[in-house]
């Protein structure tokens, strides 16, 4: 059997560290070897599990495993001869040196290092669930893609090269620049196929699945759309929304009246900008989840009867495609072409009124970066799908 890899996802404080530990406990106890990773430097899965959890596999319970990722670590292992080369460049060039050393930080880098000790662990067939808590960024899936942006043949350039440092290293003063040692070529090429791993497991539908969690504010939701829009260009299946923290509706306090009202209006939000993806909700408890008794409870009205291991959607609710003149963004949309859309772009964002049956709607929908230099052209609505055209600026 392959390994189950599911990533959750989502800002910080929407409750990944609990939703990864209590989806973990059920997979164990529906009989599944289980292995829940964070690279969260709070140690919230300690919080979580109320129990120590160290930088090897922890047991917790049966066959249920937690591991605390040490991104200091992680970083230094895989980045650590590239990072002392860039960093000898800065200070070569006259930067300060602890300037120097942050700029040489890789951006995703502590995401990488988690997901490449999960493909470790697929490869090994250790575990039949692979649980990551942690937060995919931008960054990360840019660098994930690099093997593919180099193609082979610069690859074999690089390997070439490996083998001429040596004579290279005779011009360092004439160019008044450090010249990369074989260990930072040879690093830089066992990083770069380790990325491709990791890569294409992420791709793969049948192995990952990528989970949104989010509370129901604005702050939460903006940052899940613009995950499930890098997810859709990397290739990665969403494959489940949560939204977490909803007040239940057994209080009755007028006070909370408004904020029931605020995030009602929220839940319909998500709904619109993830369809066709599922939505679970859940409910916000009245004490903290930690242990194993409410974190059962939390995978009970989580889940139900069901496998968490289970795929619940295949498929790219955004799809980008690209064409001479620019391209076109096609949106999954709860909406047929019946309902009359008006379309504006504000920066990097496009705002949908939608007038529907039900009345106005208003789905804001992220941008990806490709469209920044194109402007807008048209967009129309054809059964349950938004197609927006952008054209080039000199086009």
């Amino acid at each position: 059997m392959t390994s189950r890899l599911i990533i959750y996802t989502g800002k910080g404080g929407v409750g990944k560290s609990v939703i990864s530990s209590a989806t973990g406990l059920r997979l164990a106890e529906l009989g599944y070897s289980v292995l829940v990773m964070s690279s969260d430097p709070a140690h919230s899965l300690r919080d979580a599990f109320n129990k120590s959890i160290g930088t090897e596999p922890t047991k917790i319970l049966g066959k249920l495993y937690a591991l605390q990722i040490d991104p200091v670590c992680e970083v230094r292992k895989h980045f650590s001869d590239i990072q002392n080369y860039f960093t000898k460049v800065l200070l070569k060039r006259g930067i300060d040196e602890a300037v120097a050393y942050e700029a040489a930080f890789i951006p995703g880098a502590t995401a990488i290092a988690t997901l490449l000790e999960a493909e470790k662990l697929i490869s090994e067939g250790s575990y039949d669930a692979i649980i990551v808590d942690t937060v995919p960024s931008g960054e990360a899936l840019r660098l994930l893609n690099f093997p593919q942006v180099i193609g082979r043949l610069s690859r074999k350039l690089m390997k070439t090269a490996s083998s001429i440092v040596s004579v290279a290293r005779v011009a360092e003063p004439l160019l008044g620049l450090p010249v990369p040692d074989k260990n930072v070529v040879e690093s830089e090429l066992k990083l770069i196929e380790s990325l491709e791993r990791v890569s294409n497991i992420l791709r793969r539908y049948d192995i990952t699945s990528l989970r949104l969690i989010a509370n129901p504010d604005s702050f939460s939701i903006e940052n899940l759309k613009r995950s499930l829009l890098q997810a859709c260009i990397y290739g990665m299946n969403t494959d489940l929304t949560i939204i977490n923290k909803i007040f239940p509706e057994e209080i009755n306090d007028e006070y909370f009246n408004e904020w029931k009202k605020t995030q009602n209006e929220m839940i319909d939000e998500v709904e619109r900008a993830v369809y066709p993806i599922p939505v679970k909700k859940l409910k916000l408890y009245n004490k903290e989840l930690r242990g194993l008794d409410m974190l059962r409870k939390c995978a009970e009205d989580l889940f139900k009867d069901e496998d968490p291991a289970k795929i619940y959607f295949k498929g790219k609710p955004i799809e980008i495609l690209e064409h001479t003149n620019g391209l076109t963004i096609q949106v999954s949309v709860p909406f047929t072409s019946k309902d009359k859309i008006e379309v504006e772009r504000i920066g990097d964002e496009l705002t949908v009124k939608i007038n529907a049956e039900t009345g106005e709607l208003i789905n804001i929908i992220p941008l990806p970066a490709a469209t920044y230099y194109m402007k807008l052209s048209k967009a129309k609505l054809e059964e349950n799908r938004l197609i927006i055209d952008f054209i080039r600026e000199h086009s």
